[in-house]
C-alpha cells in the first residue's frame, strides 16, 4: 500500500519540476521518476532545494555555466547529469 504522504510529496515535487523554462522539464521529471526513490534522505532533501532555485539558476548549474554553492544540490546536479546523458536519444 502506497502511504499517502509519500504520495502527497511526489505530486508536490511533480508540479516543482513543471517549470516555465521548459528544457527543465525533460531532465528534472525523467529524475524524479526514475531516480529519486533510489536517493537516500539527504540526496531527496538536496533535490527538494534545488526545485526552489529560479529556473535559469538551475539552468546554469545543469549545463555547467556554474556550479551550487550548496554540496547537496551540487552532488545531485551531477546525478542528473549522468542520468539525463544516459537517457537522451531514448
Amino acid at each position: 500500500m502506497i502511504d499517502p504522504h509519500q504520495a502527497e510529496r511526489m505530486v508536490r515535487l511533480r508540479w516543482a519540476c513543471r517549470r516555465t523554462l521548459q528544457v527543465l522539464d525533460r531532465p528534472l521529471g525523467t529524475f524524479l521518476e526514475e531516480c529519486f526513490q533510489t536517493l537516500d534522505m539527504g540526496e531527496q532533501f538536496a533535490f527538494e532545494r534545488l526545485l526552489k532555485a529560479q529556473d535559469q539558476e538551475v539552468l546554469d548549474w545543469l549545463i555547467g555555466n556554474r556550479q551550487p554553492r550548496d554540496t547537496g544540490i551540487y552532488a545531485i546536479i551531477e546525478k542528473i547529469r549522468q542520468h539525463n546523458d544516459l537517457t537522451v536519444g531514448e
